[in-house]
């Protein structure tokens, strides 16, 4: 299906030739509510392979900041497109109130469907059609044994499309990619020096937080979580992420780097604490 709206391309770099793109580092909160700056296609493949990154951002949710109960998380996904900025899918999670309740948001078990939205009115409904499933089992995060891992399928048929794991270290908070063969891909790394993380919970939503994308040793891409542009975000758990993805990467890669942006979330950044440990990285030049 063509497109159904218009879209106002936003702020690209002019010099782009081939490396990630960098997007806007603020997503105003009411262009979600705000349907032309939309524009929408039935393929969701055909809107990942022409992107060149994606912001994450998480909804705030008013029952959780009131109560302090752990809700089920849900997050809006937005992509970068040579159009412009684009919103493409809902991810919803599921799981059990105990889970929620006893176990931090590294360990707990739950799965999430990942919805692609073609209309303004799926934004807010379960309407969309499911995408992709994402099954993350309980684990125990103890050494090498029993890391946190998510496994990522598409819905249609079911088929495997890879996984997103925090691997064992040392000292550090890294999370690695495989692809459906169990290849190696990419590795998502962060320095520890950063304000955001040396500093403790009290300033990480102050400062954006660097990861960046290795490929083979080599920086690729890269990743952010971005400062809190609310207080509704600031006062709560949501954040917010931007994805550059890698020049040469495939729709079903770029479908890893979204899920591997959620994986974050949930490993260094949900626990009630926020008790990020040191992680090792490199000075990123995209940024």
């Amino acid at each position: 299906m063509m497109p159904v709206q218009p879209v106002p391309v936003m702020a690209t770099d002019p010099n782009y030739t081939g490396a990630p793109m960098m997007m806007p580092p603020y997503m105003p909160t009411n262009l979600i509510n705000t349907p032309q700056n939309f524009i929408y296609f039935q393929d969701p493949m055909t809107e990942i392979a022409q992107s060149s990154g994606a912001i994450i951002r998480q909804q705030v949710e008013l029952l959780e900041a009131v109560t302090g109960c752990e809700t089920q998380n849900r997050y809006h996904v937005f992509l970068q497109t040579p159009m412009g900025l684009k919103y493409a899918f809902k991810c919803n999670e599921r799981s059990g109130g105990c889970a929620r309740c006893c176990l931090s948001g590294s360990t707990r078990p739950l799965q999430m469907v990942i919805r692609h939205v073609i209309s303004f009115d799926q934004i807010d409904s379960d309407l969309a059609k499911i995408f992709i499933n994402i099954d993350k089992p309980c684990t125990c995060g103890c050494c090498c044994l029993c890391r946190p891992y998510m496994d990522i399928f598409l819905a249609d048929n079911n088929q495997y499309v890879g996984k997103v794991r925090e691997p064992c270290t040392c000292c550090d908070d890294d999370v690695e990619i495989y692809d459906a063969s169990g290849n190696f891909r990419y590795l998502i790394t962060g320095d520890c020096c950063q304000l955001g993380l040396c500093c403790g919970s009290d300033v990480e939503k102050l400062a954006n937080i660097r990861f960046d994308i290795l490929e083979g040793g080599s920086l690729v891409g890269g990743m952010k979580k971005l400062a809190a542009s609310s207080f509704g975000e600031f006062f709560t758990k949501a954040d917010s992420y931007q994805v550059n993805f890698p020049a040469n990467a495939t729709p079903q890669e770029k479908i890893l780097l979204i899920v591997a942006g959620l994986m974050i979330d949930y490993q260094f950044f949900e626990n009630s604490s926020n008790d990020e440990t040191p992680m090792r990285g490199y000075h990123h030049p995209y940024y």
